[in-house]
């Protein structure tokens, strides 16, 4: 069998992460998941606001993972698109795109 090294000299392109979904949606945190891709040595992981904002990336090494917790940069009652590749050597796989909406504070209606 080839190693992840002769994979990645042999320029293979992995195929993007299929199912990507939400699996839990807390207040202030998002838990993602995905089918993982063939050969992937890891997956990265960005998202941002719809309507603008900074783009947070994440790695997550494919050897222990298909999911990851995101808590930095959400904002109640905003539109976030996050965009899944998977990853071997310098080669990335097509985006996975999924959106999402994030749920209101808690306490956002006291402080009306």
């Amino acid at each position: 069998a080839a190693s992840l090294d002769d994979i990645s000299a042999s320029g293979y392109r992995p195929k993007k992460p299929k199912d990507v979904k939400i699996v839990d949606s807390s207040q202030g945190q998002i838990e993602v998941s995905w089918t993982p891709s063939k050969c992937a040595s890891m997956y990265d992981v960005t998202y941002q606001q719809v309507t603008g904002g900074e783009a947070i990336s994440k790695q997550v090494q494919a050897l222990h993972e298909n999911s990851i917790l995101l808590v930095d940069g959400l904002v109640s009652c905003s539109e976030f698109e996050i965009r899944v590749s998977a990853v071997i050597g310098d080669e990335y796989s097509d985006e996975a795109v999924l959106s999402f909406t994030t749920a209101p504070e808690i306490n956002a209606a006291q402080r009306l």
